[in-house]
């Protein structure tokens, strides 16, 4: 007897980068699921009905129906893992994780890099509370500073780890997780060009049709004037 697909929910943004990921894993690995526009800039994370789903106030949430009930999961990277797991053995590009334990260790290294050190230094939170404490001014510096520190870190894993995508020659996690880091990135001034192997991995990822429709210019959310 087959066992029936989990049915799926995501709470998403388009302009989160957190978003991005899940939706390109999504994309990639070809999974109906059902979107729900949490607009984060309206406050409406902060709903009581929305907490329920995320106590953190925050996207990505995924909400799973299968046959333990109801459930939700929190934060990109493992939501990344489970889709991936429950849904790339099945899809024509296969898992996004390595087959080895080495392998899989160095993508989590990549993918923490992107949505540890990096992303959270320069969402909304932080940079609403920079703006609080030190004017307007500050929080584009702010951003643009620990964007480019954490791309030297990255540079220097990838140049050690990357072929046509972060982690050699196929698409994993690493590359996902990057690709809508690097739009963060670009929005705050840094000169992607300086980091010529994140640049050229960034390059060639943007151009797959699931990187393309993930992309937050391409969202039912996004407003006009910022649609590709």
């Amino acid at each position: 007897m087959t066992t029936p697909q989990p049915k799926l929910t995501l709470y998403t943004y388009f302009r989160s980068s957190a978003a991005t990921r899940v939706r390109t894993v999504l994309a990639l690995h070809g999974v109906p699921h059902e979107q729900v526009f949490i607009h984060l800039l309206k406050g409406e994370q902060r709903t009581p009905a929305y907490l329920q789903h995320n106590p953190s106030a925050a996207v990505p949430a995924l909400h799973v129906t299968d046959g333990s009930g109801g459930w939700d999961l929190t934060q990109s990277a493992a939501i990344m893992e489970y889709v991936d797991e429950v849904f790339g053995a099945a899809s024509p590009r296969g898992s996004l994780m390595p087959k080895d334990a080495r392998g899989r260790a160095l993508v989590r290294s990549i993918v923490d890099i992107l949505v540890c050190d990096m992303q959270p230094l320069a969402n909304l939170k932080v940079l609403t509370r920079v703006k609080a404490l030190a004017g307007d001014e500050a929080a584009m510096p702010w951003a643009k500073e620990w964007c480019e520190a954490g791309m030297k870190a990255l540079e220097a894993i990838l140049s050690k780890t990357a072929g046509t995508y972060a982690y050699g020659d196929s698409l994993t996690l690493a590359d996902v997780a990057l690709a809508p880091q690097m739009n963060s990135c670009i929005r705050f001034g840094v000169r992607l060009e300086d980091y010529p192997v994140a640049h050229g991995v960034f390059t060639r990822v943007s151009a797959l049709p699931e990187f393309v429709s993930a992309d937050w210019r391409h969202q039912p959310d996004t407003p006009d004037e910022f649609k590709a």
